[in-house]
């Protein structure tokens, strides 16, 4: 009987654990570095690297350094039915819920575009890298195998994680030689802040910046360039555009 017990309460445990985004996350990134390490010896992977910005830290799932270029790769553990564009503020994740007399019904949630996301990590390797060389580097937005992904993103990589390695491994040219791959490694991992509560100031910096940008939509001022918000109609309804476009394109959706 108490083995019961204890049995139980370490489900409930567990589930509530399960239940916590950045656990969630966690799981995910865990999963994408055994992919990536199935890959050949000549990919070297550096898992959860946290890179001093002009703005502060830039935390960086996974990056793959190869002769043929190197991969920022930014996980997503989300289910659903994914659906954004490259030039929104917010994608959207749609969940089915409980059965009802009427059907299915469904969750929305919404969150960070991660394309924009990821450019910010491909900045920080740039700027980390410039004074050992200019290099081709491949930002991809990798979700789980669980996600059905409905974006408009022409000009960026956003992949299931099950086509992660094939799309790494369709890049056949070489760029990049040893002895610079070398130096990127040792570049890359020297940067990388390792330093005790150094994740834990980073995550409240990123949910200090999320919070003026939730004030500066709250009040129809853009985020991005300080210009005002229009309310403006598309393909996909009404939405929020910054007055300045084109020259600033962020848009919300309410």
């Amino acid at each position: 009987m108490i083995l019961f017990i204890c049995i139980v309460i370490l489900l409930i445990v567990w589930r509530v654990w399960l239940s916590k985004p950045e656990n969630i996350g966690k799981m995910g990134e865990r999963r994408v570095a055994r992919k990536l390490n199935w890959l050949s010896n000549e990919y070297i992977t550096l898992n959860d690297v946290l890179l001093p910005t002009r703005y502060g830290t830039t935390q960086i799932d996974h990056i793959v350094v190869s002769p043929y270029a190197i991969f920022v790769i930014e996980t997503k553990n989300y289910k659903g039915w994914i659906f954004g564009h490259q030039d929104s503020e917010e994608w959207k994740q749609s969940l089915l819920g409980k059965k009802t007399l009427w059907g299915w019904s469904s969750e929305q949630h919404k969150f960070r575009n991660p394309i924009r996301q990821n450019l910010a990590h491909f900045r920080a390797v740039r700027d980390i890298l410039k004074d050992v060389g200019d290099f081709t580097i491949i930002p991809i937005v990798a979700f789980s195998d669980g996600a059905d992904l409905n974006i408009t993103t022409p000009n960026h990589t956003v992949i299931n994680w099950c086509n992660l390695r094939s799309v790494i491994k369709s890049y056949k040219t070489p760029t990049i030689s040893l002895d610079n791959i070398q130096r990127i490694v040792t570049k890359l991992s020297t940067a990388n802040i390792t330093t005790e509560g150094s994740r834990e100031l980073h995550t409240r910096q990123v949910q200090s910046i999320q919070q003026n940008i939730d004030l500066a939509i709250a009040n129809r001022r853009c985020p991005k360039c300080g210009g005002n918000l229009v309310e403006r109609s598309g393909k996909y309804g009404n939405f929020w555009g910054c007055s300045n476009y084109p020259n600033c394109r962020f848009t919300h959706k309410d």
